[in-house]
């Protein structure tokens, strides 16, 4: 009973574990390593398994560093179930057409530039084919549904609180002799009191817990103040006659981002101007929340029987053709823009920041996690000049990080979290080193918790883990 850590343990990005005993080979998450393109090329090629050999995928939640890898798999030979739940098996096929486009897109580009250069062509990592070909793989489940995977295991997702659809996992895995064995998977564990979602539902008594780290080494600001954080912000730059540019995540935050406006705008505590959510991805996803109601909290259910729909409101402008988005960066009326992506690596934000950002009436929110090396993590550490599409702006805009947004759990809540699991072991992943180090003391140092640290290609025998010491 072996469990493989093939991506994301000692990072945050390009989730992937591969369960193997002696019946099965089950994958949990794909997902895309995102960083520098040489080293992220490399590590997304190359899966770490034949695909083929592998029995079932679970999918914890559409966030394209869990599911962005799921076409290579298809592309390599696997041809049997991807279970997740319903709200995740509605944003999935939107995630995977996005990602594959972009895919053959920056293959084209890049060998427009090859060419002239005589060298051999770029080949996509997947492309719209491969995303469909995974697609047709698969199967809806509701939370609390109990499903049996190849090799008698049994799965369970529950409500994980972190984005639409996102699921904690209960695995019990047969063992030869005795009980079997009680896995709790909580990749990505999000907070209580977020908008919009209901808050994370406790898995107990487990054997072995794999928990993420993200946010391991530090604190939140209370997730109630989100909507007075974006107000004080917005109402600033628009005294001003400034914009509001917010790099946003296409799946999640964006829709939360609104959810906020609304009730901002229904309180009057801002003044109506334009609002644009300038993200076809992001519009699509926000019709699959307006059909997801009941994987959304009550207090959204009682600003929706006030206002009418918030995901598709009238007050909202959807951006549909580039040239409608070039209208909005050549505009000087005071407007809210959000856009991806939401590090600012790349999509529509980057032709809002390359027009506002050396405008001082406006402001820029930082609204998520910016990995290293990103522009977005660039902006958060106020460099002065900064480099989009090759050329150089001064960073004249005003630049804030609103840190109480967050859909990843915190130290504190992590704890919590896993002390009310009452595992034997845990291990570690979904962190960089100092964040999982920080939070691997505190298990250690306040529950007298077994913790390991697993690096990518690391290999855990669950069976010796638990067996009695000689």
């Amino acid at each position: 009973m072996k469990w493989h850590f093939l991506g994301g343990a000692n990072q945050v990005t390009g989730s992937k574990h591969l369960l193997e005993t002696e019946q099965a080979r089950i994958l949990f998450d794909c997902g895309l390593f995102q960083g520098r393109r040489k080293e992220s090329e490399e590590i997304n090629r190359n899966l770490g398994f034949r695909p083929a050999g592998v029995d079932a995928m679970v999918l914890s939640h559409a966030h394209i560093d869990h599911c962005g890898n799921i076409p290579t798999l298809a592309k390599n030979g696997y041809r049997n179930a991807i279970h997740t739940t319903t709200a995740t098996a509605d944003l999935l096929p939107i995630m995977l057409r996005d990602s594959a486009h972009i895919q053959e897109a920056d293959a084209a580009y890049l060998n427009q530039k090859t060419n002239r250069r005589d060298q051999p062509p770029v080949i996509p990592l997947y492309t719209l084919a491969d995303a469909e070909a995974a697609i047709r793989l698969i199967q809806a489940h509701a939370y609390g549904e109990s499903v049996i995977l190849p090799g008698g295991v049994r799965l369970v997702h529950v409500d994980a609180g972190h984005i639409l659809g996102a699921a904690l996992a209960r695995l019990e895995i047969p063992q030869p002799e005795g009980a079997s064995l009680r896995v709790a998977l909580v990749f990505d564990l999000g907070r209580y009191n977020l908008p919009l979602l209901n808050d994370p539902v406790q898995i107990t008594d487990v054997d072995i817990l794999i928990s993420e780290s993200t946010y391991g080494d530090r604190l939140h600001e209370d997730a109630r103040n989100e909507g007075e954080d974006l107000r004080m912000a917005v109402n600033r730059a628009l005294a001003r006659g400034g914009k509001v540019m917010i790099p946003t995540f296409a799946l999640g935050r964006a829709q939360e981002i609104v959810y906020l406006l609304a009730q901002l705008r229904e309180r009057k505590e801002i003044p109506e101007v334009p609002v644009y959510l300038d993200s076809p991805m992001a519009q699509a996803i926000s019709r699959v929340f307006e059909k997801s109601k009941t994987y959304l909290d009550e207090e959204y259910h009682d600003l929706r029987r006030r206002m009418g729909s918030i995901m598709t409101a009238e007050w909202l402008h959807f951006t549909e053709s580039v040239e409608d988005s070039k209208a909005i960066t050549s505009s000087r009326q005071p407007s809210i823009v959000l856009a991806a992506s939401g590090m600012c690596e790349h999509g529509r934000i980057l032709h809002h920041l390359k027009h506002g950002i050396e405008n001082p009436a406006n402001i820029v929110l930082l609204v998520g996690y910016q990995a290293q090396h990103t522009l977005g993590r660039r902006l958060q550490n106020h460099e002065p000049v900064v480099r989009i599409f090759g050329d150089e702006f001064e960073v004249r805009a005003e630049v804030e990080t609103l840190r109480s947004f967050s859909a990843h759990a915190d130290r504190t809540e992590l704890l919590q979290y896993i002390q009310a699991a009452r595992p034997k072991k845990v291990y570690l992943v979904h962190g960089e080193q100092d964040q999982r180090e920080s939070f691997a003391k505190l298990l250690r140092e306040k529950l007298g918790l077994a913790v390991e640290l697993p690096a990518n290609g690391d290999v855990a025998d669950f069976s010796r883990d638990l067996s009695p010491a000689p």
